[in-house]
C-alpha cells in the first residue's frame, strides 16, 4: 500500500522501538490519549531536493520519549531512553538500513541523528527528552531514474544531469 513517506518513515521508524518492554509508542496519524511512558514520532519534509519535482525529499522527523515524573527517577528515565537512542545508532547496519529493511514503496538514501534536547514539562510532571534525525527520501518504489541515484559518491557527477 502506497503512503506518503512521511508515514512510512514514522512506521519504520516505530517498528524499530516497538519491542522496548513497557514503551508504547505513537505515531503522528494516532489522536487521543496517550499513556506513560510513551514516545511519539513524527515526520516532516523540509524540502525537495535537487530542484523541484525530483521527488528526493529533506525530512526531519522527531522521536520524543516522556515519562512521569512522579513514577521514575532522571536516571530511570535516562536509561529507558538510551535504550531508544541505541535501537537507531549503531555502526553496522546503518540508521538507513535499518529504515530501509521495514519500508517496501520509499527508498531511503540516508538517515542520521541530528540533535537531541532533553527538558522537564513542569505542566503534567513528566520528563521529556527527544531526538531528531535527518532523512533523505524517494517516495516511490518506481523506475523513475532519481531514486537510484548514489549519495555516498564523493564527487557527486551523477547529479549534473539532474540539475
Amino acid at each position: 500500500m502506497n503512503q506518503t513517506p512521511q508515514f512510512n518513515v514514522e512506521d519504520a521508524i516505530r517498528d524499530l522501538i516497538v519491542g522496548i518492554a513497557g514503551l508504547n509508542v505513537y505515531t503522528t496519524n494516532r489522536t487521543g490519549l496517550r499513556f506513560f511512558p510513551f514516545a511519539t514520532i513524527s515526520a516532516s519534509v523540509n524540502e525537495q531536493m535537487l530542484g523541484n519535482y525530483t521527488g528526493v525529499y529533506d525530512m526531519s522527523v522527531a522521536v520524543n520519549y516522556s515519562d512521569t515524573a512522579a513514577k521514575i527517577s532522571q536516571e530511570d528515565f535516562d536509561s529507558e531512553y538510551c535504550a531508544i537512542f541505541e535501537a537507531f545508532y549503531s555502526e553496522t547496519p546503518t540508521l538507513a538500513t535499518k529504515i530501509q529493511n521495514t519500508i517496501l514503496d520509499t527508498k531511503i538514501h540516508m538517515a542520521r541523528i541530528s540533535s537531541q534536547s532533553p527538558s522537564i514539562r513542569a505542566n503534567k510532571r513528566a520528563w521529556q527528552r527527544g531526538l531528531t534525525m535527518s532523512v533523505i527520501c524517494t517516495p516511490s518504489e518506481l523506475d523513475d531514474g532519481i531514486r537510484f541515484l548514489d549519495f555516498s559518491e564523493p564527487r557527486n557527477s551523477m547529479y549534473v544531469g539532474v540539475i
